[in-house]
């Protein structure tokens, strides 16, 4: 087992195969569709995509609550004294709030533990990037300091950026920038990001159409990242995943990408988005 235990919030969209290999332990986040409470892995990608297009309300969101977190550090505890949480901003969900309320409770009752909770200050693809890095610290064998060093140091490479159908949905979830303007034009995608570090979602700009919105943020990359060093990936998809694989594909063909990977984003961040594409990315 590796000496730092590692627990994040499903936000991170992290392949499957990445949780099971690292032993990352997670923690979902709730969705309200329709007045009934799920979990982010209650749904799978299809079944909440069949149900997003027939509401007329747009779901909500509901933190992880502190005894979800209390639970996992609870399960870790058994097996390390030293854990780490990485939670997605804390600009953008009470999640960061819950899983600090969480570890002071344990403390109480586990006073010899260890517990380090980290605002990734991003979400998706680019806090799951941070939490690979610090799985993969924990498996080397790193003390909790060092996986801790190591995780600040990917808080300020690590960069998001999003082609979107719509911004409505973002903006009646509260979480659009300041810059957002509601009024869609036709045929127009509105490009977001977290590129600065402010926790915040940031316009990035537009791009008429969907294709020249992914090549847009293919170009984007570079200027937000050195690609002449190796690139590390994670796209992600809503309801298409040919879009993904097509997005995956315009990303992995321009740059040397030392691992790329294609995820759905999770039912919560979908139902706030709508329809996207999206790459977390640094090098």
């Amino acid at each position: 087992m590796p000496k730092t235990g590692i627990i994040t919030d499903t936000i991170s969209c992290l392949p499957h195969s990445i949780v099971k290999e690292l032993n990352i332990h997670l923690v979902p986040i709730g969705l309200i569709i329709d007045g009934k409470r799920y979990l982010d892995t209650d749904l799978t990608t299809e079944e909440f995509w069949k149900l997003f297009f027939k509401l007329k309300e747009q779901p909500t969101t509901a933190a992880a609550n502190p005894t979800s977190f209390a639970t996992a550090y609870t399960e870790l505890s058994k097996s390390t004294n030293d854990i780490v949480c990485i939670t997605v901003s804390s600009k953008l969900s009470a999640t960061h709030g819950a899983s600090v309320q969480a570890k002071n409770t344990v403390i109480e009752e586990k006073p010899k533990l260890n517990i380090e909770v980290i605002d990734s200050t991003t979400a998706a693809g680019a806090q799951g990037l941070i939490v690979m890095e610090a799985a993969r610290a924990a498996q080397a064998g790193k003390s909790l300091n060092e996986v801790v060093q190591v995780i600040k140091d990917m808080v300020l490479r690590v960069k998001y950026l999003c082609a979107m159908d719509t911004l409505k949905y973002l903006i009646k979830s509260g979480r659009a920038p300041k810059t957002a303007v509601l009024g869609d034009m036709m045929g127009v995608r509105p490009i977001i990001g977290m590129v600065s570090g402010t926790g915040l979602v940031e316009n990035m700009g537009r791009a008429r159409g969907k294709q020249k919105a992914k090549k847009k943020m293919v170009d984007m990359m570079q200027e937000h990242t050195d690609t002449s060093k190796p690139v590390h990936v994670i796209v992600h998809y809503t309801d298409s995943i040919a879009a993904g694989e097509e997005l995956k594909d315009m990303v992995t063909s321009r740059y040397n990408c030392t691992e790329a990977y294609l995820t759905p984003f999770t039912p919560v961040m979908g139902s706030q988005t709508g329809p996207v594409v999206a790459i977390g990315f640094y090098s």
